[in-house]
């Protein structure tokens, strides 16, 4: 009996802990289904290009492209953030990328003001 509860007990926790990851992924989504922190662009000229291949951080701007690069697999994101918070960028990379700790930080831009 006690192992059964102690199966019963580890088969919850692990679908609590599922269910808070896709809670998660979920507040990072309007209602729309677009993510919170802007959108993945392509051929578009990025405002910066950075490399992520030693982890780290970067300051942007809102409404600013920029281009990340983890060895010869690259994306491209316009952030355009609706809570102007920092985001790690597991959150918003393609499947396969980086999987280093690495985090944007957002700002407002000069035409959005305090």
């Amino acid at each position: 009996m006690k192992v059964t509860v102690s199966i019963l007990s580890a088969v919850a926790a692990v679908l609590m802990t599922a269910g808070a990851a896709q809670a998660a992924q979920q507040s990072d989504l309007l209602v729309n289904g677009r993510s919170t922190h802007g959108l993945p662009v392509s051929g578009a000229a990025a405002d910066k290009v950075v490399n992520v291949k030693e982890g780290g951080s970067i300051n942007v701007d809102c409404g600013q492209i920029v281009e990340f690069r983890d060895g010869a697999k690259t994306f491209t994101w316009k952030f355009d953030s609706a809570q102007h918070r920092a985001v790690n960028l597991a959150v918003i990379a393609p499947e396969g990328f980086a999987n280093k700790n690495f985090t944007v930080h957002v700002s407002r831009n000069e035409s959005e003001g305090s």
